[in-house]
């Protein structure tokens, strides 16, 4: 972008080029968690003359390399000419400290779905991931598809990638119902890829296995609708009850809900199916 065009981009819209600096400087708790940042008062007064309605949504750019990201705003306290930028967001825009960055308004949808991989498969074993995201995308003014996200349980953090967001590959998570649905664990995703590449000696008429369907929740705590499955059942046995929580009521989830194996019975060697949720942020 040439000087004149940014010129432009500033008559028409919040559009300002930053040094950026790391939060973690300004050693305030809990600040370096989420995507929202620190900018100078004078931004405050120029989104205030432009009648940037809240909440006010930013894209960020590195001005060099031209990767992009979305935030939101926590404070109008940083030095001016400076942003301070959550680590890892820094770290997904490849910045470093006092790179430039452009940040200006935009407008970003609210989500309606969002799908999350976790890093490693004992976020699976959390008994309540639905608190534990409500708790923890109060640091969160949006979710932007490809990039990984940070969750506190107690004193470990779990990483999750973002997947997909609907209706767009950015959502805002502020004030809105979802569902959220969580994908098999990263270190659980390869062995699943290796054996998918083992074609030979497959019967052409067997059936796909079922794929993946994730946690899945609702935030306003309706029950989550199922998508209709095409693939015929096994002749061999009939298909287990679906295993779902309803949030908000006490009656257990159709199909009797989430059982634990019995001890000492055999694994049948099916890959988890994962569970659908709801949140309200």
């Amino acid at each position: 972008m040439d000087f004149e065009e940014y010129l432009n981009l500033q008559s028409a819209t919040f559009a300002q080029l930053y040094r950026c600096l790391p939060i973690s400087l300004l050693k305030k708790e809990n600040a370096d968690d989420g995507n929202r940042v620190f900018m100078p008062v004078s931004a405050l007064d120029r989104l205030g003359y432009l009648h940037i309605e809240y909440p006010m949504q930013f894209q960020i750019q590195n001005a060099t390399t031209l990767q992009t990201s979305y935030c939101g705003v926590l404070e109008f306290t940083a030095d001016e000419g400076f942003i301070h930028i959550p680590t890892m967001m820094m770290e997904h825009l490849g910045l470093r400290e006092n790179d430039l960055v452009l940040l200006r308004s935009t407008s970003i949808p609210k989500a309606t779905f969002i799908k999350l991989q976790p890093h490693t498969s004992d976020f699976h074993k959390l008994s309540e991931p639905r608190y534990l995201l409500e708790y923890n995308f109060r640091n969160y003014f949006c979710l932007t598809t490809g990039e990984t996200i940070a969750v506190a349980a107690g004193d470990r953090f779990y990483y999750l990638d973002v997947v997909e967001t609907r209706p767009a590959d950015a959502v805002c998570v502020i004030e809105t119902d979802c569902e959220v649905e969580f994908d098999q664990a990263l270190d659980q995703a390869e062995p699943a890829a290796a054996a998918a590449m083992q074609v030979d000696g497959v019967s052409a008429g067997e059936p796909e296995p079922a794929r993946f369907t994730g946690f899945r929740m609702r935030m306003d705590g309706k029950p989550v609708e199922e998508e209709k499955k095409t693939m015929p059942p096994p002749a061999t046995a009939a298909a287990p009850p679906k295993r779902g929580l309803r949030f908000g009521s006490s009656a257990p989830a159709a199909g009797g809900g989430v059982k634990e194996a019995k001890s000492g019975e055999k694994d049948d060697g099916n890959r988890f199916t994962g569970k659908k949720y709801s949140l309200q942020f």
